[in-house]
């Protein structure tokens, strides 16, 4: 790995735990499975990250977190798994696919909230611990995995002060500075004193040392004072004298603490507190409004809620990406479940949060066929605790669960292939198709995917039933589906290119006369590697380029991918390998490296493109590409099959045989991130003057125009392009040339016109 992953920052301070993170260290010295043990709300989840990220260096690569408190369904694990460890779940073998990228790794993986799911939880760590040798695992539940080789360790309370200790002594005890630092920020005048040292230290001892209801206590010290604090403490408290005596008298404790905040929360706030319990993940302040936001509480209040609720430590705020998303921490959310319940109103609000993310799907797949869509699709991959906490609920109603799952189309194609395959399969299996919106885009999803996936076993219809159901339904977005499934058919089983051609151009036809601009851009893409394939390079071109042109404009990521990747390919066949590096840099730099097939692809195209100035180089990046293919179980295939394999060829031939088979083991045992920085790293030989710094034609003209001082706006209505589209081009100009201003762009044309003026 390139960089080291690290654990997640935590906006408050770790307090204390010297004594508990020593043995945590001197028990993972000798054990690659610790797994440590205790009630919610001691505070597991919170020592085993810091110990983690204290370990840091101790792991060449580092560690990742697998959190699970969101998975309810076991058949869910090894994908989240695959989350933590950034792989797009391409097949349905995930633990085989992390065993393959984690093989070599010298790694900790922290897995987090084991206890719900134990029993699916064993095997998938039995397994990466087996395959995996220099992966180490430390694990946190309420109980043991069970598994051979196994060391548990139990995590006491907080360490606590005695009742006559002074104010020093107190002080240095880890509960004490814990309600202190919490305290203090709700209220940054509070301070310990010889006046509240003794209800503080009260409190602490009444609370056991757990965590979490100390940070609930301390919460309270904006509004009371210790002595206030500890009278209310000890009320509820007394309450546990009568309970069951075989029970765990710490989960009494902290459910009576919880009952206490719970008690003293605003009616409003214990209104939305059972309501966010409906939430499986983190959630953002609309999704909260939308879905709890309703008599008594209205949706401006849910913010202020909110604010309120994390004041008092009953849910956290986090910011990602420039956007705050709040959680509910596990055993809080269980107790608002059971809260809800109690109210009658479970069912009502399950149904407004399958409302919301049901109304999200749609929309983004109303947009993608419009546009690119990509925000609204990566929201939905953020959120998918929720997608699929949504999914089970509707899948009692057939048509509501079907158009679901079809309205996900563009999040399974690029997330989660795997996943949405086993899932619409399992649905559209043996049921009668119906001519709704609904069906139609789950059909042409299944089809899609079990297509894109080789398992054409999985496929259910034809693309002519689903041309028919379109057609029905009114749903013309989708109609000209029919002429892609002709197309890629004759182009990559029969190889009748004409027939191929014949059904790319209907299909471009209808997708421009319905608006369907991210299909049109694919299928002109497809229509450019049909000319390639019948040797036709200028041809090809005007196809390419306005795919490239149409994506760029819509803010298509996915199928800007693809046409520059056809694009690098089609410099390559010209023997312009300088501007193919550049397009094939451009597609990579646009993909994640848990997308490892589009890796394995642009890194094939760049080394194609290097193999006649660096074979080792080139070899590498094809044994690595072969690697990650491997793991995405997705062999090169036609079309760009026929020009990998003899480039492969070339690359080896080009060095003697030891060199050759050293070079693709090397590539071979690389990750992801490895290759990408391979890929990216340009060899100094051979560069081509005829087309400076890797930049296409049309780049080139852009480049000009901006040396000469034209606007975007400018450069725009000279092309007949759109300001943005321009504005996309010039970032890639930029990143090709290593620059970073259009000054810097100007400075490189003008060096460019005068080594050409001196080489004339």
């Amino acid at each position: 790995m390139s960089t080291v992953p690290r654990m997640p920052s935590r906006a408050s301070s770790f307090i204390g735990r010297k004594k508990e993170m020593a043995e945590l260290r001197r028990q993972m010295a000798h054990t690659r499975l610790l797994t440590v043990l205790g009630p919610g709300g001691v505070g597991k989840t919170r020592l085993a990250t810091e110990v983690a990220r204290r370990q840091a260096d101790h792991f060449a690569d580092g560690s990742l977190l697998v959190e699970l408190a969101e998975v309810r369904d076991g058949a869910m694990i090894p994908d989240a798994f695959a989350r933590a460890a950034g792989i797009t779940l391409q097949k349905e073998d995930t633990i085989g696919a992390l065993s393959r990228r984690l093989t070599d790794r010298h790694l900790l993986l922290v897995v987090d909230n084991c206890e719900h799911l134990v029993a699916a939880v064993a095997p998938v760590v039995a397994r990466l611990l087996k395959d995996c040798q220099r992966v180490s695992v430390l694990a946190t539940s309420r109980e043991r995995l069970n598994l051979d080789g196994e060391t548990s360790w139990s995590l006491p309370p907080l360490m606590l002060p005695d009742s006559a200790d002074g104010l020093g002594v107190a002080a240095s005890t880890d509960a004490v500075r814990l309600f202190v630092d919490r305290a203090r920020s709700v209220g940054p005048g509070f301070d310990l004193n010889a006046r509240n040292l003794a209800p503080v230290i009260a409190i602490c001892r009444k609370l056991e040392g757990i965590p979490l209801a100390i940070e609930l206590a301390a919460a309270r010290s904006a509004t009371l004072s210790p002595d206030e604090i500890m009278a209310r403490l000890d009320d509820r408290l007394r309450l546990l004298t009568g309970g069951s005596r075989d029970a765990d008298v710490r989960h009494r404790t902290l459910r009576a603490t919880l009952d206490w905040s719970y008690d003293l929360l605003e009616p409003a706030e214990r209104a939305l507190l059972q309501r966010l319990s409906v939430f499986a993940g983190a959630f953002r302040l609309d999704a909260a409004q939308e879905v709890c936001g309703f008599d008594p509480l209205d949706v401006d209040r849910v913010l202020d809620g909110l604010q309120g609720l994390s004041d008092k430590s009953m849910l956290q705020a986090e910011r990602t990406d420039g956007q705050t998303r709040f959680r509910v921490l596990e055993t809080v959310r269980e107790y608002g479940a059971q809260k809800l319940a109690e109210t009658g109103e479970t069912n009502a609000l399950r149904d407004r949060h399958l409302a919301l993310y049901s109304r999200l799907a749609r929309e983004a797949s109303d947009a993608r066929t419009k546009r690119g869509a990509m925000a609204e699709h990566k929201r939905l991959w953020a959120e998918m605790p929720d997608v699929r906490e949504a999914l089970d609920w509707v899948h009692p109603d057939l048509d509501a669960e079907v158009e679901f799952l079809g309205n996900l189309r563009h999040l399974w194609v690029i997330f989660a292939p795997a996943e949405g395959l086993r899932r619409l399969f399992g649905t559209l299996s043996g049921i009668d198709y119906k001519p709704t919106r609904g069906y139609v885009r789950a059909l042409a999803t299944e089809l899609g995917l079990a297509g894109r996936s080789g398992r054409h076993d999985k496929a259910l219809g034809t693309p002519e039933l689903l041309a028919d159901l379109a057609i029905k339904a009114g749903e013309e977005a989708f109609m000209a589906i029919r002429h892609f499934g002709v197309a890629y058919y004759a182009e990559r089983v029969t190889r009748d290119l004409k027939t191929a051609r014949q059904a790319l151009e209907a299909a471009v036809a209808e997708f421009e006369r319905v608006g369907n601009l991210p299909d049109t851009s694919m299928a002109l893409a497809s229509l450019g590697a049909i000319e390639m394939q019948e040797g036709n390079l200028e041809a090809a071109a005007p196809w390419i380029e306005r795919a490239l042109e149409l994506a760029l404009e819509i803010e298509d990521d996915y199928d800007a991918v693809g046409a520059f990747y056809t694009r690098g390919w089609l410099e390559v066949l010209s023997g312009d390998t300088e501007a193919a590096y550049g397009s094939f840099s451009a597609a990579l730099g646009m993909v994640g490296d848990g997308d490892v097939l589009s890796v394995a692809q642009q890194a094939e195209g760049i080394a194609a493109a290097a193999t006649a100035t660096d074979a080792r180089q080139a070899v590498t990046l094809f044994g690595a590409a072969s690697s990650l293919r491997d793991e995405a179980e997705s062999p090169a295939s036609l079309p760009w099959s026929r020009w990998i394999e003899p480039a492969i060829v070339a690359a080896l031939s080009a060095l003697p045989k030891e060199i050759g088979d050293k070079a693709w083991n090397a590539g071979r045992a690389m990750s992801a991130p490895r290759v990408r920085d391979l890929a990216l790293r340009r060899s100094g030989k051979g560069k081509r003057a005829a087309a400076p710094g890797g930049l296409s034609r049309r780049e080139l003209e852009i480049a000009q125009l901006v040396a000469k001082g034209h606007t975007s706006k400018a450069i725009a209505e000279r092309l007949f392009l759109s300001e943005r589209t321009v504005e996309s081009h010039l970032d890639h100009i930029l990143g090709k040339l290593g620059v970073n201003s259009r000054a810097q762009v100007a400075a490189w044309v003008a060096e460019q016109s005068a080594a050409e003026g001196g080489a004339r």
